[in-house]
């Protein structure tokens, strides 16, 4: 993916906003000996210290400014029947899109859009999702506090994707150089991503905690948690749709991951995204275990007593290993 151009508006243009959310926060100039870009992270991918309802703003590549953009999804009416995938980056949402999709359609037929016209903080103009037919299939890698206000009120089934760090890590390494410089090496993108306040979406840990804090309040609410290893066995039963054993094994062959990725190549992504890439490849491999041809022995203790910081905190997903 090859950045052309993007503006990133100044988080000191916005108020607070309404008394039942928390105000926005902008921490931008907060104090800090750290030097302004020390792991050579591309310039769209760092924190610019804006946070709403408690968690980070993230560049939306709409018309709007994101908070602007933001502000307009929480707002965004929803349907009783409508389902979400909510997922950190990486974590499988094309590919749980397409499936889901299938179900839904009783067929194993490829979505004729890609998933990014549905991704509320890449739909240029969000009441464009009125035309989709019910039950509307949304997704976001927003975080929940982020997400339409009436998730909650009208129960919308909400499908959330797990994947291992590592795998996640690699993933989104890979995803992030391809429009970074030479300096951008992947121990920097671990340097980056674990130190806070500083890669734009924050990382993965900091996701799952504000969705294990959603799940706490919303104890009711219909959510599953696929991980990424498993997806293939739990959504049809989720759905509460009866597939047969031909769909389901249609399904299968029509989303190995290599077809799939040949079938998104032929789908055209928003223009909104296409005015800021030149290309918009968001599939590699999709391999579980990629991590081990990544990681050095040093990297991984690393990381692993990264992971256990986080873990020493309320915490309550578990992962799979390979």
């Amino acid at each position: 993916m090859s950045i052309k151009s993007e503006t990133l508006e100044s988080p000191n243009d916005h108020e607070s906003t309404s008394a039942d959310e928390i105000p926005v926060v902008d921490i931008s100039n907060k104090g800090s000996n750290m030097p302004l870009n020390p792991f050579c992270f591309p310039e769209r991918h760092l924190f610019k210290g804006l946070v709403f309802n408690g968690v980070p703003v993230i560049k939306c590549h709409v018309s709007d400014d994101s908070l602007t953009h933001i502000k307009k999804i929480r707002e965004l009416e929803l349907r009783t029947d409508d389902v979400i995938i909510a997922a950190y980056p990486k974590c499988g949402t094309h590919w749980v899109a397409e499936i889901v999709h299938m179900l839904l359609t009783g067929s194993a037929e490829y979505s004729a859009r890609s998933k990014e016209h549905a991704m509320l903080e890449f739909t240029e103009d969000l009441s464009s999702l009125d035309q989709m037919i019910s039950p509307r299939l949304l997704n976001s890698h927003l975080y929940f506090a982020h997400l339409p206000a009436q998730l909650t009120d009208k129960s919308v089934k909400v499908i959330h994707l797990i994947r291992n760090p590592k795998d996640v890590a690699v993933s989104l390494y890979h995803h992030m150089k391809q429009d970074s410089p030479d300096q951008f090496t992947f121990d920097n993108f671990l340097k980056g991503y674990t130190t806070e306040d500083y890669w734009r979406t924050s990382h993965q840990f900091n996701y799952l905690k504000q969705m294990y804090q959603f799940e706490r309040e919303n104890p009711h609410h219909p959510i599953t948690h696929i991980h990424y290893e498993d997806l293939k066995k739990q959504l049809a039963r989720f759905m509460g749709l009866e597939a047969g054993q031909q769909l389901c094994e249609d399904i299968v062959t029509a989303c190995d991951f290599d077809k799939l990725k040949k079938a998104d190549d032929n789908r055209a992504a928003p223009d909104n995204l296409n005015k800021v890439f030149d290309q918009f490849n968001v599939f590699r491999k999709g391999e579980v275990g990629d991590w081990k041809n990544q990681f050095t022995v040093a990297q991984s203790e690393m990381f692993d007593e990264f992971i256990a910081r986080q873990n020493q905190s309320d915490f309550a997903f578990s992962f799979r290993w390979h």
